[in-house]
């Protein structure tokens, strides 16, 4: 299971666009609800649905020494091998020199090793991003949740934290960026 290490993008909603979508004026929107807790609540409920990397991030995930190259990464939409280390027997860590061929699918990316894959245990670090100017549904999915929990507050934040949306009448927004099932 790939971990998130940190963002390394902006938010993929501004206050400008969610107030748009509502049909409010910024100015009468609350900044810190739609920046601190819609926006980021919205996004990470779509990666987490999805499977993809909605915001830019820079994530880490180790594979055990039965991956084969050619294997998918756990989140959807990589673009960029930061580094892959291999465990070593005293229990370090020692970074590959690659060369490294990640290629990108319509959902997910194969890190492929064109020299062959090192030996053992992987720790596998990259970077992963969803172009929404190449999946505008993607960005709508996010706009209309956005909108859903602006309108009816009292129905969906609880306490710091967003609840799911009750329907999936959003899910095709998202299907083309969703990750398969690995099971």
């Amino acid at each position: 299971m790939a971990r998130r290490i940190e963002y390394i993008g902006d938010p993929v909603l501004t206050l400008a666009q969610v107030a748009s979508q509502c049909r409010i004026e910024p100015e009468d929107l609350d900044p810190v609800l739609i920046d601190q807790i819609i926006i980021p609540g919205v996004t990470g409920q779509c990666e987490a649905r999805t499977g993809a990397s909605i915001r830019a991030a820079l994530y880490e995930e180790d594979w055990p020494a039965h991956y084969p190259a050619g294997h998918p990464l756990d989140v959807g939409q990589a673009f960029e091998v930061v580094s892959v280390s291999a465990l070593q027997p005293d229990g370090a860590w020692s970074e590959q020199a690659g060369p490294f061929d990640l290629r990108q699918g319509q959902r997910e990316s194969f890190l492929h090793f064109p020299k062959g894959r090192p030996a053992g245990e992987l720790r596998i670090r990259y970077k992963a991003a969803l172009d929404l100017e190449l999946q505008p549904s993607v960005r709508n999915w996010l706009l209309m949740a956005a909108a859903t929990f602006i309108k009816h507050p009292e129905m969906f934040v609880v306490g710091q934290a967003l609840a799911e949306l009750p329907s999936t009448f959003l899910a095709s927004l998202i299907s083309e960026v969703t990750v398969p099932p690995r099971f």
